[in-house]
């Protein structure tokens, strides 16, 4: 296993990228797509909301970040609102116009059979107790396996512990793409563990947040992406944040917060930075 840990996300983006385009531990070629492969990747950021970057060749995404938050937050799986921000969604939906990796909906919209959410269900279960190992939420289901499926989610599930009166938050991937899938799940579900930091502090007032954890066992980049991974790391990878949750983004039920609900409606005016960040980056 090959480990990362720094207090911010642009030291280790660097020293993968780094790795992956000098010293790869595999050459493989799933899909017929040659990929330069690290498998499982752990990486520890001890500042979870430290996960943006800027690098003169490729930074952060932040218009893309600001779009699936916005779809995200809403619990959508529509193809139609975030194709305009990454057209690739188009080549992965489903007959009816859905994808099956909408974490928003995988997490806030979607019921089991007890009628509660991914996200309600961690929540819930730290309420009831602090010391809880069953705070879990799963992401690629088995009605994903079938042979026709173009969409097969990345991400298997992820677990929120409380530990000396932090929060940590764990993810486990399958598969990761080093370009264009791991900084902006990173941002994703660092402001995700945000979130359930505000919502468990009405329950743990002193609760603070604590680290994110990312495990990949398939951290790759594909041939196409090789070059633009060379310029990258020929050059500086600065840190940047973002804004924690001061505003609810959803509801401790899993609903889209009234407040989060205008933001994607243009009719938001409120000054919290996190909001203000979303909407600053999604007209840029």
């Amino acid at each position: 296993m090959t480990h990362y840990q720094s207090d911010n996300f642009a030291k280790i983006y660097q020293a993968v990228l780094t790795d992956l385009h000098k010293s790869p531990e595999y050459i493989t070629q799933p899909r017929d797509m040659l990929i330069n492969e690290n498998c499982d990747v752990s990486i520890v950021l001890e500042d979870p909301l430290s996960c943006l970057y800027h690098n003169d060749i490729r930074s952060s995404q932040y218009k893309y970040i600001a779009a699936e938050f916005l779809w995200y937050f809403l619990g959508r799986r529509d193809v139609d609102y975030i194709s305009k921000y990454a057209s690739f969604w188009k080549s992965i939906q489903n007959p009816d116009g859905t994808v099956n990796s909408s974490y928003g909906y995988l997490l806030f919209s979607n019921r089991n059979e007890h009628g509660v959410t991914q996200y309600e269900w961690a929540l819930n279960s730290l309420i009831k107790d602090k010391d809880s190992r069953q705070a879990v939420i799963h992401f690629n289901l088995p009605i994903h396996q079938h042979s026709k499926n173009k969409d097969f989610v990345c991400t298997m599930y992820g677990i929120f512990q409380i530990r000396n009166n932090k929060l940590n938050f764990t993810i486990h991937m399958r598969s990761n793409d080093a370009i264009l899938g791991l900084p902006t799940d990173i941002a994703f579900f660092a402001t995700l563990q945000s979130q359930m930091l505000n919502h468990l502090q009405e329950t743990y007032p002193n609760l603070s947040l604590g680290t994110y954890t990312h495990i990949a066992n398939s951290l790759h980049i594909y041939e196409r992406h090789f070059n633009i991974v060379e310029k990258m790391i020929a050059t500086d990878f600065i840190a940047e944040s973002m804004p924690s949750v001061k505003t609810d983004l959803i509801t401790q039920d899993s609903a889209t917060s009234p407040e989060f609900f205008k933001l994607f409606n243009d009719t938001y005016s409120g000054i919290d930075p996190l909001y203000q960040w979303i909407s600053t980056n999604i007209k840029k």
